[in-house]
């Protein structure tokens, strides 16, 4: 089963401000993108369209299941996860009520001792007791991880998923993103981070998407020249 995305000629106003303009690409199964670019730069309002969360003011998004179009957001939204700046969990749950909830969402038919494994692959297998809203925030975004894997799904959006992590909660994440068996969309700042997990990079300014770029072809010195041109804030740890 596969699942990919293109999209023509996207923009999305917010009354007259215009937060993305005529974007174009392709999402293909095998690509892990990291999309740069400077805060408004339209990186997460890309990222609400593809996971079917905003509509866009003008223009197409297409989703193929296994090489054939389709318009159900349903079936779309069963085959890929997103991971957002806030959590979407309950915060009276604890971690593993959490994970028993969407487990019987989506009808995956887990044990209790595979969703506790879920957890151990974030760190939080220790935790699994604990209530949600006692969690910190790094904590919580971890669990939040957890919960965007468990379906298993085709397609990972992540908006900045490093934010609010420890050392440890870095290489975690950084870990997952290596060893999973999926493809992703990952909104970050962090440069050092977009470069050394991505095979592909979108890098956006001014709602534009600028540049479209393969790894093999860009150095790691000249990835930073093209971020810092668009006006990033470079973090490299």
């Amino acid at each position: 089963m596969t699942l990919s995305i293109q999209f023509h000629q996207l923009t999305k106003q917010f009354g007259e401000t215009i937060a993305l303009w005529r974007a174009e690409e392709q999402f293909h199964p095998g690509d892990r993108i990291s999309l740069l670019g400077h805060n408004g730069a339209g990186k997460s309002t890309l990222l609400h369209i593809l996971a079917t969360l905003t509509k866009p003011t003008s223009g197409t998004v297409t989703w193929h299941l296994d090489g054939e179009a389709c318009s159900d957001v349903r079936r779309v939204r069963a085959r890929l996860s997103f991971l957002s700046h806030e959590p979407m969990l309950y915060p009276d749950l604890t971690a593993l009520e959490n994970l028993q909830f969407i487990n019987r969402l989506y009808r995956r038919g887990l044990s209790d001792s595979e969703l506790v494994g879920l957890l151990d692959q974030v760190g939080m297998a220790i935790h699994k007791d604990r209530l949600f809203r006692t969690c910190s925030r790094g904590m919580q975004q971890r669990i939040s991880l957890a919960r965007a894997l468990l379906p298993e799904p085709e397609m990972l959006l992540l908006d900045e998923p490093f934010s609010g992590l420890d050392g440890e909660g870095v290489a975690r994440m950084k870990d997952v993103f290596t060893r999973a068996h999926t493809c992703w969309l990952m909104v970050t700042h962090h440069l050092q981070h977009g470069y050394e997990l991505a095979n592909r990079f979108w890098i956006m300014n001014r709602g534009r998407l600028v540049h479209s770029l393969h790894k093999s072809d860009l150095s790691y010195e000249a990835y930073l020249k093209l971020c810092q041109g668009s006006k990033m804030e470079a973090r490299n740890s």
